[in-house]
């Protein structure tokens, strides 16, 4: 690790606040955290389709977990997992919130993805049939729904959260850009980027990404911040906040 870590300055753009678990972390190694919060998580418009499907939750063979904030919106409002209900998550920070709260997991690919976990299913053979609750953002990808869909599995999706954006400070942002503050921003999923791109304004945005390097939670937000333009990313070696916090200590910074 490069002898500057230690006083870097890295910008969070979860809207966790000053308690947060990424704070936490990277503050515990001795960086300077930014509060760039650009979204948040809140219940679904309608709720009603969300709460009548965890009334059913027996019923159904496995759930499927994309993220942590899905085993929260779940977790949160069920105290036991249903019986015989099998369990899978996405990548280990998704399992980790699982078992945190007292539940089981019964499957997690090698490659944190939706499409490693389909591929999962795939190898085990035990899709075809299966009825799969799948609680979900308002903007999820449809890979894993579609992915298990074709292995002959029935899927439910239903909204459990949506992303809204945070109120952004452009000129302390800006100022803390333009001050040298800022040696590398963090985000956790696409939906951070956009967040950040809305605000900041496209013109900030474009800076930074020219000029700061990033480190993405996963592959999927990583090619999402090449694809706007960012032109330094790292991804973190293992999808946790703690992978993401190393990704953010490590990434070089040249001259």
């Amino acid at each position: 690790m490069a002898a500057d870590t230690q006083a870097r300055g890295i910008a969070i753009t979860r809207g966790e606040g000053a308690d947060g678990p990424l704070t936490q972390i990277l503050r515990a190694r001795g960086a300077r955290v930014l509060q760039w919060g650009s979204i948040a998580f809140a219940p679904p418009e309608d709720p009603a389709p969300f709460f009548e499907a965890l009334e059913g939750l027996e019923a159904f063979d496995w759930i499927c977990f994309s993220s942590p904030r899905a085993v929260d919106a779940v977790v949160s409002r069920i105290p036991e997992p249903p019986p015989g209900v099998k369990m899978a998550a996405v990548g280990p920070s998704t399992a980790k919130d699982l078992l945190a709260g007292g539940w089981p997991v019964d499957r997690v690919p090698e490659k944190p993805s939706g499409e490693g976990l389909v591929r999962e299913f795939e190898v085990a053979g035990d899709g075809a049939g299966a009825l799969v609750f799948f609680p979900a953002s308002a903007i999820a990808r449809d890979t894993l729904p579609r992915g298990l869909e074709a292995l002959g599995a029935r899927v439910v999706q239903v909204t459990a959260y949506q992303m809204v954006n945070l109120p952004m400070d452009r000129e302390a942002c800006a100022a803390a850009f333009e001050g040298g503050e800022v040696q590398v921003v963090t985000f956790a999923s696409p939906s951070a980027m956009e967040g950040l791109r809305t605000g900041v304004g496209e013109e900030l945005f474009l800076r930074l990404a020219g000029a700061v390097p990033a480190a993405a939670l996963g592959a999927t937000t990583a090619d999402a911040l090449r694809s706007a333009g960012w032109e330094r990313v790292q991804v973190a070696s293992d999808a946790t906040l703690e992978g993401l916090a190393e990704a953010a200590l490590g990434v070089d910074l040249g001259d």
